[in-house]
């Protein structure tokens, strides 16, 4: 039986590692205050949760394979038009294309949402949590804080994966994201009761009131650092991850997926570098059979933690997933972004805009025959300008000067004090 300071507090967050990673410190945070935590996500999550020490609740039966129409969607997102820069503060730019992806994306969130949504609420009422923290992408943590009367407080992963659950330039609910409060016969939970972004400020975009910042602390999964980290490799060396959120993409369309990614090596592979790829063994594999074997200033180095590697770096190219992004800003290195999707193109815009990289479309580059020759030119000018460094270094200080997520945990005790009177 918890005692009357204690605090239980109900972490859900979208079935993929990306979206759990960014809760895993304030969870900690609030565990280490002396509350209770539970983290509940669909069954395919279950041992990534435990490896963090964290207590895991499997919600949902297994998701199933993707289907036809799943394939066809992914490669709707992959063709988008670009983006105007900074749409969320400009959605009357947008066109059709662009809110139909938009909406695709939505609408993936709820179907992922309606498998766990009943199994998840039904937890709830038997835990009675004070609070649910949901990621961004979890919305069935949401429909569970409305089933029980308590706060939801949602957690942003960053800059690119923006809210989902209302219409594009409105504030009112999609179709599917009410229809998971209206099945259940529950009142549509909107505004959330508190939204948390771990963004620093130059890359931030504003979300609606009300809202805390936290600083972004890197966690990037359980892992050994290896004795090589330590020693000097005597010329530059750099990281190059497809990060987790590309998986999905592989398991859908294949080895094309990661086309960006053998671009890049085979164009690093030809400068007077180190390179460290770190990615799933799967990835790894793939990659090396598309290069006919990995060049050999090329160290493969499967699911090395971001946050141990990144600090031994001095730049590193990525997709600009969240995750990775906030990683490599905290670590304080220039970055290259090779997007294909429409929320990490946000984020490698951002980035530039922040003068800490250099953001590339691969849908540019595959239209384009010198795409290897317009990689190596980007790492070159990273590589030889301290401009990129020292606007990293910058960035570096601004997630500094955030509050840690300890210091959120008296504002959840609020919000529970605030439901109990």
């Amino acid at each position: 039986m918890k005692g009357p300071g204690d605090v239980r507090v109900l972490f859900n967050c979208h079935p993929d590692a990306q979206h759990l990673y960014p809760l895993v410190p304030l969870a900690w945070a609030v565990r280490a205050a002396g509350h209770e935590v539970r983290i509940a996500a669909g069954p395919a999550s279950v041992d990534t949760i435990v490896h963090t020490g964290l207590p895991a609740v499997p919600v949902g039966p297994e998701l199933p394979p993707p289907t036809s129409k799943d394939d066809a969607d992914t490669l709707t997102v992959l063709a988008h038009r670009q983006f105007p820069p900074d749409w969320p503060l400009h959605t009357e730019l947008l066109d059709d294309g662009h809110r139909t992806v938009l909406e695709l994306l939505g609408r993936r969130s709820a179907a992922f949402a309606e498998y766990s949504v009943d199994e998840l609420v039904s937890y709830a009422r038997f835990w009675r949590p004070d609070i649910v923290v949901h990621d961004t992408g979890a919305f069935a943590g949401a429909v569970a804080a409305a089933a029980l009367g308590v706060p939801n407080v949602r957690f942003l992963t960053g800059v690119g994966l923006r809210p989902m659950e209302a219409r594009v330039g409105s504030t009112e609910p999609t179709p599917e994201y009410a229809a998971l409060f209206e099945r259940r016969g529950l009142p549509v939970r909107m505004p959330p009761s508190l939204t948390i972004d771990p963004s620093p400020p130059s890359l931030r975009i504003p979300v609606p009131q009300p809202w805390r910042e936290v600083r972004y602390v890197p966690y990037n999964g359980a892992g050994v650092e290896p004795s090589w980290l330590g020693r000097d490799p005597g010329r530059p060396r750099i990281c190059v991850t497809s990060g987790l959120s590309l998986a999905r993409v592989v398991r859908r369309i294949g080895p094309p997926a990661l086309e960006p990614f053998r671009l890049a090596i085979a164009a690093l592979s030809t400068l007077d570098v180190e390179v460290v790829l770190t990615t799933t063994s799967n990835q790894l594999e793939v990659i090396g059979d598309l290069l006919g074997g990995l060049p050999r200033n090329v160290r493969a180095v499967a699911s090395l933690p971001l946050n141990l590697l990144l600090p031994h770096c001095v730049l590193i190219v990525h997709q600009a997933g969240d995750g990775t992004a906030l990683t490599a800003s905290a670590a304080g290195i220039a970055q290259l972004a090779l997007t294909r999707k429409p929320d990490p193109a946000l984020t490698g815009g951002r980035l530039a805009a922040a003068g800490v990289g250099i953001h590339l479309r691969y849908q540019d580059l595959e239209q384009d025959p010198e795409a290897g020759e317009v990689i190596r030119s980007a790492a070159e000018k990273l590589l030889g300008n301290p401009a990129y460094t020292e606007a990293a270094v910058r960035l570096r200080a601004e997630i500094e000067d955030q509050p840690a997520p300890a210091a959120l945990v008296p504002e959840l005790e609020a919000l529970a004090r605030g439901r109990r009177g």
